[in-house]
């Protein structure tokens, strides 16, 4: 006879989670997924539309346009000029395209209200601003798998891990 060497055993920890404050209930009302284009980004926004429809909760895409500067660096100078706002807005208009062909691949859930939105700035800077200025609950980032000099998964995603006062989730995605 063969030993076991996995049991599977159902565990309810209502109890527990009460003790130390949680409930047993958590529902995510609000689940915000930073969209960089990327090849994985469909495969993030659709493992975080699956869960916005499970909990029936307002999903959010947030696409974070870079502060580019067109400084004199080249010339060892250190002044930084602004973006001409003509490029700046080219910049939305295509973020803002990007992200509304991602929702519409998503196909109509009937449990989720879908808004796509863009912030300036550093990513992780303006990922955990939108995270505190929004009440979102749960942030849904990916994972290549590939290490990043910081650690176990990208710059961005892991300075969001450390700077906002929310759950999130890393999606692992195989190369």
């Amino acid at each position: 006879m063969k030993p076991y060497q996995h049991i599977l055993v159902p565990v309810d920890f209502t109890k527990a989670f009460e003790r130390i404050g949680g409930h047993g209930n958590h529902r995510y009302q609000h689940i915000l997924v930073p969209v960089d284009f990327t090849k994985i980004s469909n495969t993030i926004v659709a493992r975080a539309h699956e869960l916005a429809n499970f909990y029936q909760a307002k999903l959010t895409l947030l696409n974070v346009l870079e502060d580019a500067s067109l400084g004199n660096v080249a010339f060892g100078g250190t002044n930084k000029l602004g973006m001409p706002p003509a490029i700046k807005q080219n910049q939305i208009n295509l973020a803002t395209e990007k992200l509304r062909k991602l929702a519409d691949n998503l196909g109509a859930g009937a449990n989720v209200a879908l808004e796509v939105t863009y912030a300036s700035g550093k990513p992780s800077d303006a990922i955990i601003e939108f995270v505190k200025q929004n009440g979102i609950e749960l942030v849904v980032v990916g994972n290549s798998g590939k290490k990043s000099v910081l650690g176990f998964m990208g710059s961005t995603a892991e300075a969001t891990l450390k700077g906002v006062p929310c759950d999130v989730m890393a999606v692992r995605i195989m190369d």
